[in-house]
């Protein structure tokens, strides 16, 4: 006869065997917490990509005054930063005129954060009219005298009848066409703008684009950029008594 003792023993032993996973039902749990895990993160990255965007709006809402600051008191805007790579200083030629129009912000000149949220340095183009160091310019001869032109939306010019006396630019998230930096003072160059209107915004023109965020099949428009109004520009001046 069957010792019942042994037979209890037995089942004590082989229930925990009974009772566990089996390797099909681990891998489906693993997947599914993966799944978990993968809807939990994207709102965390959509809210990341959001607050550098803001960051970088505020970057160049202050760059915008600060430009205007250094123009009430030097009574001419700064020249771009053309140096490889860029140190944070204008580079201005003997004759009190810039090496170039466009460039990289001063931003070490202006007091300010080098780059955008990603680490890009913020372009700088501004009109030789307002930057030249000893030919002061004049209510007059500021009103009409830039020749860079902002577009905007469905191609439409944003920038008149005034057309800014200076841009900044960020090259947002994707970066194509900035200029990256680099811990010890270096920089790298990104790869190139792909999409249309952010090659506008790279090809050493006189016209730049500004426009929501784009999508096409093949290439992302996310450019963020702030003009400087002449009209803006003369009323602080003559507020502080540095025009007419």
């Amino acid at each position: 006869m069957i010792d019942q003792g042994l037979i209890k023993q037995m089942n004590r032993v082989s229930k925990p065997y009974a009772t566990g996973f089996s390797l099909l039902e681990l891998a489906i749990a693993l997947v599914i917490l993966s799944l978990m895990m993968g809807w939990l993160m994207t709102p965390l990255r959509v809210q990341h990509s959001l607050q550098n965007y803001q960051q970088t709006e505020q970057r160049l809402q202050m760059a915008q005054q600060s430009l205007l600051g250094h123009a009430v008191i030097h009574r001419y805007l700064p020249c771009p930063d053309t140096d490889n790579p860029p140190d944070g200083w204008e580079n201005v030629l003997p004759n009190q005129s810039c090496a170039s129009d466009e460039g990289m912000l001063p931003w070490m000149q202006l007091g300010l954060v080098a780059t955008d949220a990603w680490g890009r340095y913020f372009r700088y183009r501004a009109d030789s009219t307002f930057t030249h160091h000893a030919q002061w310019f004049s209510i007059t001869a500021a009103e009409n005298a830039s020749n860079v032109q902002v577009v905007g939306e469905a191609g439409v010019v944003t920038s008149l009848p005034s057309r800014p006396a200076a841009i900044v630019l960020s090259h947002g998230e994707n970066g194509l066409g900035g200029i990256q930096s680099v811990s010890g003072g270096q920089s790298h160059a990104m790869g190139a703008a792909v999409h249309p209107d952010e090659q506008e915004n790279t090809d050493g023109d006189l016209t730049f684009v500004d426009k929501a965020y784009q999508q096409t099949a093949n290439a992302v428009f996310d450019d963020r950029l702030i003009m400087l109004s002449p009209k803006v520009l003369i009323q602080q001046m003559v507020l502080a008594q540095r025009l007419p």
